[in-house]
């Protein structure tokens, strides 16, 4: 089995190559309240029972239950019996369930993948944030700003637990102002899905400080996007991580 995160690009050019290859495929969509479940009902499915061990082995395999979970998108699933055998986990929810066999069907896929969504990003590090609101394509709404947090300070003594109160009360601050400006460039727009990159470790104390965030958690994306730096540059390329596809080749 082979494990790679594919940008749309590529992923697009994945669909070509499967809509001209020869032999039938049977084709699986299960949207996120149903994968992987839904296919332990392939076997009274007609014609399907030739895959369905098959297929319900690969799903329930450590890596790709861990992708699913941190996904939670549902999945597209490409397969033939002596052939091309593949998981797609989209950047977007999946819509509905479905199976077919013959040509393989990349309906469901593509209008996941080309829905105009509206998305929040938040990339926080201590002592930076860059945040921004994508409609579709085009960054429409951002902030991005600073704040200044003391280093550990390691002497010992009273100096190290004074030092240390200081850093808390800065990292409080810093976190208080960072969920102002996500209020405030997120509060006009219905957002369709959060995503949240940097410093992992940050989001569990800023969904408790940010009313708005923890009113909105089944909206934020359980993936953290792969970013060292908090910043403009950083914002504007986070687009083309988020419409990541991970995809698994068996």
């Amino acid at each position: 089995m082979k494990r790679e995160a594919l940008t749309k690009r590529k992923l697009y050019s994945l669909l070509a190559k499967l809509k001209t290859s020869p032999g039938d495929y049977i084709t699986i969509y299960a949207n996120p309240s149903s994968f992987p479940h839904y296919l332990d009902g392939l076997s009274l499915q007609p014609k399907c029972h030739i895959y369905a061990d098959e297929v319900k082995g690969s799903v329930k395999i450590k890596t790709v239950v861990q992708g699913a979970e941190k996904h939670n998108t549902g999945a597209a699933i490409y397969w033939q019996q002596n052939g091309n055998k593949y998981i797609v986990l989209p950047p977007f929810a999946i819509t509905e369930d479905k199976v077919s066999i013959g040509e393989p069907d990349t309906s469901l896929l593509y209008e996941a993948l080309e829905q105009e969504y509206i998305m929040g990003v938040m990339l926080v590090t201590w002592g930076s944030y860059s945040i921004g609101v994508f409609d579709h394509a085009n960054l429409i709404e951002s902030k991005t700003g600073t704040g200044h947090i003391h280093k550990e300070h390691r002497k010992g003594g009273r100096s190290e637990k004074r030092f240390a109160r200081r850093t808390q009360e800065q990292k409080k601050d810093f976190l208080r102002r960072v969920s102002n400006r996500i209020e405030e460039r997120f509060k006009n727009y219905n957002l369709d899905y959060i995503f949240f990159g940097g410093n992992r470790l940050i989001l569990k104390p800023l969904l408790k400080e940010c009313k708005y965030l923890e009113l909105r958690t089944h909206k934020i994306s359980g993936r953290t996007l792969d970013t060292r730096h908090a910043g403009k540059e950083a914002l504007n390329c986070s687009l083309e991580e988020i419409t990541k596809s991970l995809i698994f080749t068996f």
